[in-house]
């Protein structure tokens, strides 16, 4: 089994970078070989290295291929390309031709930054609806309004724009949008954030040449900057995740169950993987030790809840089922295209009611929710990992953020892997 883990974070790419995560046949059905694959083989060895250098690599130069925005300029997206593959040009060679390694970390954060922010200057105002409503929403705030009753521009034509995320996530991002008159530096900010948790926390788990590496990889992971262009939260939740995972294999409780509360304060659909850290007993207990801090962010839900009831439910809960009770409503996000089953069964039942269809994935989704809350051989990561795997490919709006997002907590995963076998020295103190 050595090597398998990191081959299939290779082919996982293969199948949602091409496409942007929309519906292809060889897509879909590359990711069900893979998704079956990891529900029924849940037993990873622990001697296996299932992050090598040359997967690493792979998986960069293949990002070099795909660097840009959907809305950056031609100029701008071909002088990123060159840059970003004369940056992996060098990391490759000083990790595999010279003898005298660099230290390469400081230089793979400022190559990051400038691509990230080559990125945002090639692309200041691009067609997408959640850059338009995370601009936008800092505004209302300064204005004393409710974000979800406030009108928003319309991005697309004949199609309304709604707050639909949970609180936290304007308070996260209207600090940078009112400093730099853009949010998406948050995901600049919080991607740093990442690689510095993920650092700490390997450190002396993991050989540093190798760390490096890792860590470029997980900057530059695949349209990483598609994502960073359209103002996708995902990378910034991811943060919210470590912080809590950080803090509580540091034994700081408090912190780590307040920074879990902040996790669920951004997306309503990631409340389906609480249960998961209720089965974990050591964050059970902490839990009911802890309890009040996990409240405190809940109360700004609760209060927006109390604020505008009708409004906030509309356009946070049930608007995640509008296919179903609002058949003929005009939308802004395909999701007749997205890369799930769903989709799938409607190329050969076209006239399946959307509702049948729920139901179905539901069911599906229930049976193999059940099979991952109990795996024995697999840790919380890993779980949520398969988890948010299952929603992205059961449920309607499943695109490449979705699975950038599942990513994510796979290459965490695998890199938790990696350092259970990989023991080296601890430095002396």
């Amino acid at each position: 089994m050595n090597g398998i883990y990191g081959l299939i974070l290779i082919l996982f790419f293969f199948a949602i970078t091409p496409n942007l995560g929309f519906f292809t046949l060889f897509s879909f059905l590359l990711l069900s070989l893979l998704f079956v694959f990891l529900i029924l083989n849940n037993e990873p060895h622990t001697s296996s290295k299932p992050l090598t250098a040359e997967m690493c690599f792979i998986i960069l130069f293949y990002a070099c291929f795909h660097y840009g925005g959907l809305y950056q300029n031609k100029v701008s997206t071909f002088i990123g390309m060159i840059f970003f593959f004369l940056f992996i040009t060098f990391l490759f060679i000083n990790h595999f031709a010279w003898k005298n390694k660099l230290h390469i970390f400081p230089l793979i954060l400022v190559s990051y930054l400038f691509l990230g922010m080559w990125t945002l200057w090639g692309s200041p105002k691009p067609l997408v609806d959640t850059f338009d409503i995370f601009f936008q929403v800092g505004q209302k705030l300064l204005t004393f309004q409710n974000p979800y009753t406030a009108v928003f521009t319309r991005t697309y034509a004949q199609i309304d724009n709604h707050f639909h995320y949970l609180p936290f996530s304007f308070l996260t991002t209207t600090p940078f949008s009112i400093l730099f008159h853009d949010p998406r530096y948050s995901i600049i900010f919080f991607n740093f954030l990442s690689v510095i948790l993920l650092r700490k926390m390997f450190k002396h788990k993991i050989k540093e040449r190798l760390l490096d590496i890792l860590m470029a990889t997980f900057l530059f992971l695949p349209r990483s900057f598609y994502m960073l262009e359209h103002m996708y939260l995902d990378p910034i939740i991811f943060s919210f995740f470590l912080l809590f995972y950080y803090y509580f294999q540091s034994r700081k409780y408090a912190l780590s169950i307040f920074f879990l509360a902040l996790f669920f304060s951004f997306k309503q659909n990631l409340l389906i993987l609480f249960p998961l850290f209720i089965l974990d007993k050591n964050i059970r207990t902490e839990l009911k030790r802890k309890f009040i801090f996990f409240l405190l962010p809940i109360f700004l839900i609760i209060f927006y809840l109390v604020l505008s009831p009708k409004y906030f439910l509309i356009n946070t809960f049930f608007s995640m089922f509008g296919a179903v009770f609002f058949p003929q409503a005009v939308r802004s996000t395909p999701t007749d295209m997205a890369l799930s089953f769903q989709v799938f069964i409607r190329q050969f039942m076209p006239n399946i009611k959307t509702i049948y269809l729920y139901v179905i994935s539901g069911l599906l989704l229930i049976v193999v929710s059940v099979r991952i809350f109990f795996l024995r051989n697999s840790d919380i990561v890993m779980k949520i990992f398969l988890m948010t795997f299952a929603m992205g490919y059961f449920m309607h709006i499943s695109f490449f953020n979705q699975y950038y997002f599942v990513s994510l907590f796979y290459f965490f995963a695998m890199m938790l892997l990696q350092s259970s076998s990989q023991k080296i020295r601890e430095p002396l103190p």
